[in-house]
């Protein structure tokens, strides 16, 4: 009977000795995740997808100025009320722009504290089936570095976007008409041309 006593109290001190260990590490685990060191990276990381997407919509800008501005000389526009209308569409669409950049930073840094947070949740079953404090420890340094740079790349693959489609609509337009007029000049031209006989009313 002593025996058995004895035996359960070992094994009731092992068990508590596992539990100890399992919410050290977890408890580890939860203040990497959880340091200001993390929380500063976070931010630093929307600063920089912020420039990054303000950066494209600046780029997109001055390629949309100039092509907008070739456009509606092509077409003969330029100085008109349609050149007034394109402007304030382009300005429309930046504006949409700004606003586009930011959610898109947002939704960066919401990308990575999803990462982490399924980091964390991997981490403590981990700890849960054993995983000592050094290894847990390691593993969470690791998977921090992974987040960021994963969130960073999968920010930049999806990017901004194409930010301004009336200016698209303008160029192809443009395009369309500058095809326009050479085949009627190429059409005319031929029923002038000495190898036809020239024109006949």
């Amino acid at each position: 009977m002593g025996a058995s006593n004895s035996g359960q109290r070992q094994a009731q001190a092992a068990e508590r000795q596992r539990q100890a260990s399992i919410a050290g590490t977890q408890s580890q685990v939860n203040a990497l995740f959880d340091s200001p060191e993390r929380a500063a990276q976070r931010e630093q990381f929307g600063a920089a997808m912020r420039d990054l997407f303000q950066q494209d919509l600046g780029r997109q800008k001055q390629t949309a100025d100039r092509d907008l501005k070739f456009a509606l000389a092509r077409m003969g526009l330029t100085g008109g009320s349609a050149n007034v209308d394109a402007g304030r569409e382009l300005g429309k669409e930046y504006q949409r722009g700004v606003l586009d950049s930011e959610r898109k930073a947002q939704g960066a840094v919401a990308d990575l504290l999803g990462r982490d947070e399924q980091s964390r949740a991997n981490l403590m079953a981990l700890a849960q089936g054993g995983t000592n404090l050094t290894a847990a420890s390691q593993q969470a340094a690791g998977a921090l570095r992974a987040n960021l740079e994963g969130a960073r790349s999968s920010a930049q693959v999806q990017g901004l976007g194409d930010i301004f489609g009336s200016v698209a609509d303008w160029r192809r337009n443009s395009q369309e008409a500058a095809e326009r007029r050479r085949a009627d000049t190429e059409y005319y031209g031929s029923l002038y041309s000495p190898m036809f006989g020239g024109y006949k009313p």
